[in-house]
């Protein structure tokens, strides 16, 4: 069968359904995280915070600094005087989280969140995982998809701006699976086994979920190979439809282990809202009757 894939760029969005369920999700998570992060709001983002300030270029005119100095404004200098400034990116974010969620401005309401977040995430940076800031990279790609206001020009730009950020989300996905895994290769505790054994050995990243895997080397080789199949097959298997849902079953239960057993929550739960991309609008309507069927069961006990 011949692929016109001028056509897949070009056509009517299929997708615009599935990507603005997937954004509502991502924004959720964003905003209960944010919300978690309030307590010590000033000591991740302020001038004077845990990070401290990681220098903002006087010497290089603004304009000379490309787009980093939009994303590096809290390491401004003058932050130092007024030290409520990193309030207004906290603010800023909850609310074009939530406008984001009620659909309110949803263009604005994009670039918002993602000015502010990654402008956080980068302040606060020693105490993020990779989901944060692959989250600013997903947030970015989202900025750029839309329903189609008009017809004509605007119209068929924003088809192709659809088209073409819907695509660069999943092999973002994909990229990153792969690369992680293939770089796991040049590590000798990977190739012999030990690998998760060593990992769930250090405090941070252990728990009662993971003592089986720190006591049986066994059970350690067993899920240090599967991690490193899983993530080197996954750009390949995940578009197999007999076996995606499955594929994606056996990587949710893994990123779980990752978010609840080894404590690094936010990674873990980000790639699994990152799955929803993955999915055909059936699959995802199943998943919205579940969550209503169980909503509907709670409201009534």
């Amino acid at each position: 069968m011949k692929v016109n894939i001028p056509h897949i760029f070009t056509r009517d969005f299929p997708y615009l359904e599935k990507v603005t369920f997937f954004r509502k999700v991502l924004y959720a998570f964003m905003l209960f995280t944010a919300i978690t992060m309030l307590p010590i709001a000033q000591d991740l983002y302020g001038y004077y915070g845990l990070v401290g300030t990681r220098g903002f270029d006087l010497s290089v005119p603004i304009y000379e600094q490309g787009t980093y100095a939009l994303i590096n404004v809290l390491n401004h200098p003058a932050n130092s005087i007024y030290t409520w400034v990193f309030l207004v990116f906290v603010i800023g974010q909850l609310f074009f989280l939530i406008t984001g969620l009620l659909n309110i401005w949803p263009r604005l309401s994009g670039v918002m969140v993602f000015f502010f977040t990654i402008n956080l995430v980068l302040k606060g940076y020693i105490a993020m995982t990779g989901g944060e800031m692959l989250s600013c990279f997903l947030l970015f790609y989202l900025m750029f998809i839309h329903k189609p206001k008009s017809q004509g020009f605007f119209g068929e730009l924003q088809n192709i701006l659809n088209n073409a950020f819907y695509w660069i989300l999943l092999i973002q996905v994909c990229i990153l699976y792969f690369y992680s895994g293939f770089y796991k290769l040049y590590d000798e505790h990977w190739l012999d086994g030990h690998a998760i054994q060593y990992v769930v050995m250090i405090d941070e990243y252990g728990s009662w979920l993971t003592i089986p895997f720190e006591r049986s080397y066994i059970l350690s080789a067993i899920a240090t190979y599967l991690t490193l199949a899983y993530q080197l097959l996954f750009p390949v298997l995940v578009w197999v439809k007999k076996v995606k849902v499955p594929y994606l079953i056996f990587g949710t239960l893994f990123h779980l282990l990752i978010a609840f057993g080894m404590g690094i929550f936010t990674f873990g739960i980000i790639m699994i809202i990152c799955y929803l991309l993955f999915l055909d609008m059936e699959q995802i309507n199943a998943i919205k009757a579940k969550l209503r069927r169980r909503k509907t069961v709670t409201d009534n006990a």
